[in-house]
């Protein structure tokens, strides 16, 4: 076996300026048109905008 083959991906962590943690309740709250929960980047910044308004 190869090293390539198995090795683990070092991911750094974002350093986001508004980003805060969500409670269980707040990611309930988060509905998106798919049945699954694929949250992209678009979504994410549509989800804060109208936040915003609230």
């Amino acid at each position: 076996m190869t090293q390539a083959m198995k090795t683990v991906k070092q991911i750094p962590h974002p350093t986001l300026q508004s980003a805060h943690r969500l409670t269980p309740m707040e990611m309930n709250g988060i509905r998106c048109q798919r049945k699954h929960t694929i949250l992209t980047p678009e979504q994410l910044d549509r989800i804060a905008k109208s936040n915003q308004k609230s």
